[in-house]
């Protein structure tokens, strides 16, 4: 998530068209529109963003793409998925109440979703969601003949942590696979028509 200008105040609204609309951007009712919106086909996403995060549903995509901008501004992404909110949610709860002694449950319908994410970037590495983070995205040391056991135990873990993907997720991971396959074998023709 982009930076956000902590020294401004949280949006709670947003103006469009030269209305203003009331938003709802706690963070468990964004969450559970994530959720909602798993699986759910292309053309209903609106209506469910509208659904959760205005306190007047609207289908209206300009003012939907509007408020996404504002609470979810462009990521850098990466390609390895991390963290999930779904599967993670007790090492998340547990982690807040570690660090910052915060009891997300307390928080619901308060804590707005740019301080929540702004906490869970700031998770300290000695919580358990950070430690299995670490797990997840630690690549495998390359194979000699002194680290056996560590890269034994290191794909253990990574198997035992590991992150269910959603269909679309195993689609893409299948897609990109393909290309970069696709890609390798181009690449091979071009190297033996070169010889």
């Amino acid at each position: 998530m982009e930076r956000q200008e902590f020294y401004r105040p949280l949006p709670y609204s947003v103006t469009y068209k030269g209305r203003k609309y009331d938003l709802t951007p706690a963070y468990d009712n964004v969450l559970t529109m994530f959720k909602d919106v798993e699986g759910v086909p292309m053309h209903r996403v609106p209506e469910i963003m509208g659904y959760y995060l205005l306190r007047k549903p609207s289908t209206d995509a300009g003012l939907l793409q509007t408020v996404s901008e504002l609470l979810f501004p462009p990521a850098k992404t990466t390609h390895q998925k991390s963290m999930d909110f779904i599967q993670d949610g007790p090492l998340i709860y547990a982690a807040f109440m570690q660090a910052y002694g915060m009891d997300l449950q307390e928080q619901r319908g308060i804590l707005h979703w740019w301080k929540f994410n702004a906490l869970l970037r700031g998770l300290p590495s000695n919580t358990r969601l950070m430690e299995v983070v670490q797990i997840r995205t630690k690549p495998m040391p390359a194979p000699n003949r002194y680290n056996a056991q560590e890269r034994a135990e290191l794909a253990r873990l990574k198997q035992e942590f590991a992150l269910e993907l959603t269909e679309a997720e195993r689609e893409e991971q299948l897609q990109s696979g393909l290309r970069n396959m696709a890609q390798m074998l181009l690449q091979m023709a071009a190297n033996k028509e070169q010889k």
